[in-house]
């Protein structure tokens, strides 16, 4: 099972999209993104060939999460998404091919718990990875998809290529606008690690007080949009996109504890 393959192109992903995330629009923050990106995927090949085995299967198989994370960055952008849901099924049926098909080392690392699988550990932290910024471009693609209107949300309709300069500051003639709390994403990416830690520790009566909770928080928001009547779209699409990859990820990983039996 190759889940150290799976483990890194959902991890060389995560990454690449937080180092996007945090680029600001001068020249010196996008070179030092750039650079940063380029030093993720030889990271990542270098990682999968330490993992594979330097030969020749195993430096292709090293190349496939740089591979995926470039396709990734270059149809998954906040502002534009034309490619719609294509690179999350091409990145889903890539992931599960690779912990299914390809074999895998047996090799263990050393934790305060015990011996556990190094696969199964590369494993879990791509998957944890990617639950953060990557998940984030998922769902707001799922809400642009239904046409449901984002705060905040930034010019679209151009194509962007990975390394692309964001909007530029506004003259220091122009007041500024007012600071607004942009909580969602971050608790986001905390409700999709803490859903998924909960699935793989059986722990649904928590999952179950969570999912409660946040409809207690949201009900007023929602009850005050009553003549649009799109909030509560906005609340079901994104919070039931955002709960299913916390699932397939939780399965995944429950898939690789299966199959080590630990």
């Amino acid at each position: 099972m190759g889940m150290e393959i799976a483990g890194l192109i959902l991890g060389t992903i995560g990454a690449v999209d937080l180092v996007r995330a945090a680029r600001g629009p001068s020249p010196s923050s996008r070179r030092a993104s750039l650079i940063g990106i380029i030093a993720i995927l030889l990271s990542s090949a270098a990682v999968g060939v330490a993992l594979q085995g330097f030969t020749v299967s195993g430096v292709v198989l090293a190349l496939i999460a740089p591979a995926f994370a470039l396709l990734w960055a270059a149809t998954m952008h906040d502002d534009d998404a034309r490619a719609g849901f294509v690179p999350v099924l091409l990145v889903g049926v890539a992931v599960a091919v690779s912990a299914v098909i390809i074999p895998t080392r047996s090799d263990t690392i050393e934790l305060a718990a015990g011996s556990v699988p190094l696969p199964l550990v590369v494993l879990c932290v791509g998957s944890g990875l990617f639950l953060v910024q990557s998940s984030n471009l998922i769902v707001r693609t799922a809400l642009r998809r239904e046409a449901v209107d984002l705060p905040d949300d930034p010019p679209r309709g151009r194509w962007l290529w990975p390394f692309a300069s964001r909007p530029a500051d506004p003259p220091a003639d122009v007041a500024p606008p007012r600071p607004t709390l942009r909580g969602g994403r971050m608790i986001g990416p905390l409700e999709r690690l803490l859903i998924a830690g909960l699935v793989i520790a059986q722990g649904y009566h928590l999952i179950a007080a969570l999912v409660a909770a946040k409809g207690i928080v949201r009900f007023p928001e929602i009850s005050r949009d009553r003549d649009r009547g799109t909030m509560a779209e906005y609340f079901l699409v994104g919070s039931m996109v955002s709960w299913a990859l916390s699932l397939a990820v939780a399965l995944l990983i429950w898939f690789g504890f299966e199959t080590y039996a630990v």
